[in-house]
């Protein structure tokens, strides 16, 4: 039988601890035709801005990621994501000893979630580079000291 999926939302998360540089794991909730059309949640890894349907995500020990993954899947099934080909929503998990830090936080996820997108999108032989602009969206507490920021990230 052939899946099909059709994301409706979706949310990235960039990875950690021995995945290849830029990857990301994405969360997406959408329609997956079975032998009838069926609402699903998927985690799928995405290299170099592309999916890969046939990988099956794996989660470092000692890293975020499963968190970050388990929190997305929350977030999608509470309206959070995008269905945009020109944007998308990306998560990210830090240990922040103090709100103090949030803004200096904030703006160094803005920058490195900007230099990882203009990676990802840059197409080789193109004096242009993509316009990418990333964009704080909101934080959320996970658990002692461990806070999730969402960012909408715009590539145009």
């Amino acid at each position: 039988m052939t899946l099909v999926f059709e994301p409706r939302k979706a949310i990235y998360i960039p990875t950690t601890g021995g995945h290849p540089k830029n990857s990301e794991y994405r969360v997406a909730w959408g329609v997956e035709q079975w032998d009838h059309p069926k609402n699903v949640t998927k985690t799928q890894m995405v290299y170099k801005g592309r999916v890969n349907g046939m990988l099956s995500p794996s989660f470092p020990d000692d890293t975020f990621d499963e968190l970050a993954v388990q929190f997305a899947s929350k977030l999608i099934k509470q309206g959070y994501g995008t269905d945009s080909k020109k944007s998308k929503d990306v998560l990210v998990l830090k240990e922040v000893p103090s709100v103090d830090d949030f803004e200096y936080v904030i703006d160094q996820l803005e920058d490195e979630l900007q230099d990882m997108n203009q990676t990802i999108f840059h197409k080789e032989n193109h004096a242009l580079s993509p316009v990418v602009v990333s964009e704080f969206r909101k934080q959320f507490e996970v658990k002692d000291n461990i806070y999730a920021f969402l960012f909408r990230v715009e590539i145009s």
